[in-house]
């Protein structure tokens, strides 16, 4: 009887040693799988995390371009805005430089320009209104508004010039016109400026 317990116990007690051992062995195996699990995973965030930094960066810089491409066309039919309105204006004026007959020429030279630069102003403005800031947009459509509420006193002065009826042509009206257009040009170019500033970072 003792022999046996003797037996029991040393197999059992053999067992044990080796149910700890394996137990030890399944352990490693787990954390080193864990560990792996743990680090594919964050491998696998980190590639996505980048992809998708990538992608933003990349559209951003798409943005940045389709807005800097649109100061750069308008700068110019800014420019020819500015320089038509004084020119007819100028033409307006009864003046030693321009004779009689040459003044409803050049009006409606300086009048076709300016319908064009608008149109291509109006053009512009909604290529590019997914690119540009809301604000810049808004003050580019007041520049807008400003010329179509000037438009027929314009017209209407090109049938004066055409029939020579010079008294009847009210060149502070037209003056006026001219500066709320000007006006809004400056307005737009200031919000241009401030843009710019925001973007270098001085802002």
């Amino acid at each position: 009887m003792l022999e046996w317990v003797r037996g029991f116990v040393i197999a059992l007690g053999g067992g044990t040693v080796v149910l700890i051992g394996m137990l030890t062995i399944c352990k490693g195996l787990f954390i080193k799988f864990f560990e792996s699990g743990i680090e594919s995973s964050f491998e696998k965030s980190l590639e996505r995390f980048k992809n998708k930094m990538e992608r933003s960066t990349r559209a951003y810089e798409i943005l940045l371009d389709r807005e800097m491409r649109f100061y750069e066309r308008i700068e110019q039919i800014v420019a020819e805005l500015i320089l038509l309105q004084e020119s007819m204006l100028f033409c307006l004026e009864e003046s030693e430089k321009i004779g009689r007959e040459h003044r409803h020429q050049d009006f409606c030279k300086c009048f076709k320009s300016y319908i064009e630069q608008i149109s291509a102003l109006q053009n512009q403005c909604l290529i590019h209104q997914s690119y540009i800031p809301t604000e810049i947009f808004g003050v580019f459509e007041e520049v807008i508004k400003q010329v179509k509420e000037g438009m027929c006193y314009w017209v209407e002065t090109e049938k004066l010039l055409y029939s020579e009826e010079n008294d009847a042509i009210d060149y502070s009206m037209g003056k006026e016109k001219s500066e709320a257009v000007l006006n809004s040009i400056a307005s737009a170019e200031t919000k241009i400026q401030e843009r710019l500033k925001q973007l270098c970072g001085e802002d």
